[in-house]
């Protein structure tokens, strides 16, 4: 009798001991299970940051000087095409191949600037370099128009602000000269009509005079109005151009600039990248 109670002793106990060793068992699968998805999550984080952290690259690699280069590589070599085209019918084109060569030794002139100071170029924004540089599209010149110039100069403005904000200023083409040996005072129009011709007690042209530095020019403060006045006071400039103001004296109405060799008829070109107007020059020879 007492080997059947031990027997059963026994018994209970293996049966204790199997289901303590099936908790433990059950328990460091439960842990190993935890382990692996905090590893999962672990791992789900690294890749999201890593991720962001491609993307951070990626934008600055096509911020980068050599990114630059490659796109300004792409439009020479559009130019480059487009000259080979022209030059197949030489007089017919002779227009075109001026302006395509042109613009072909400002890129190559932008390109040379991009790799001396291995910066962006400035026309280039924040959110037109995400644009730019996001889609592959078409980069073509298209000529717009062609704009008269009977004064030696041009503006760029709104056309919006031309009724509300044009001044109407009388324009006077006040230029001075000093003689700095005698002190005497010299007038265009007034004293000489032309650069080019002698002033009574000279031997030497009013040009010659100035490049001697015998003349000194003596200079009027101008305002840049948003007027004719005001444009010639831009472009009549030591710069040769100018920002005109509003009717309240704060900047923005237009740029007055002047032109290489005054009149003319001068072709508007319009840059378009995937069809949308990026920039418009003028050229101005």
């Amino acid at each position: 009798m007492p080997e059947e109670y031990i027997k059963w002793i026994q018994l209970i106990i293996n049966a204790f001991a199997l289901g303590a060793a099936g908790w433990i068992y059950r328990a460091y699968i439960l842990n190993l299970k935890a382990t692996v998805t905090a590893k999962d999550e672990q791992i789900k984080v690294v890749e999201k940051n890593l991720n962001f952290f491609k993307d951070k690259v990626e934008d600055l690699e096509k911020k980068t000087p050599e990114f630059l280069e490659n796109a300004l590589n792409q439009r020479i070599k559009i130019r480059e095409d487009e000259i080979k085209r022209l030059s197949n019918d030489t007089e017919s084109h002779k227009k075109e191949l001026k302006i395509q060569n042109q613009e072909l030794q400002n890129l190559k002139s932008e390109l040379v600037k991009t790799k001396d100071v291995r910066a962006s170029l400035s026309f280039i924004g924040e959110d037109f370099d995400d644009y730019f540089f996001a889609r592959q599209g078409d980069l073509e010149i298209e000529e717009m128009g062609l704009v008269a110039v009977d004064s030696g100069q041009l503006m760029i403005t709104d056309p919006c602000y031309v009724d509300s904000e044009w001044q109407i200023e009388e324009f006077e083409d006040l230029r001075v000269y000093k003689d700095k040996e005698s002190g005497n005072i010299y007038q265009f129009r007034k004293d000489f009509s032309k650069y080019d011709e002698k002033i009574d007690g000279f031997e030497l042209t009013v040009n010659e005079l100035i490049e001697s530095k015998r003349f000194e020019e003596i200079k009027f403060t101008r305002e840049k109005n948003y007027s004719y006045a005001g444009a010639c006071a831009a472009t009549l400039s030591e710069e040769g151009w100018g920002e005109m103001k509003f009717n309240k004296g704060h900047e923005g109405a237009g740029v007055a600039f002047r032109t290489a060799f005054g009149e003319g008829l001068y072709p508007v070109y319009a840059e378009k990248y995937d069809g949308k107007i990026i920039r418009a020059y003028v050229n101005l020879i």
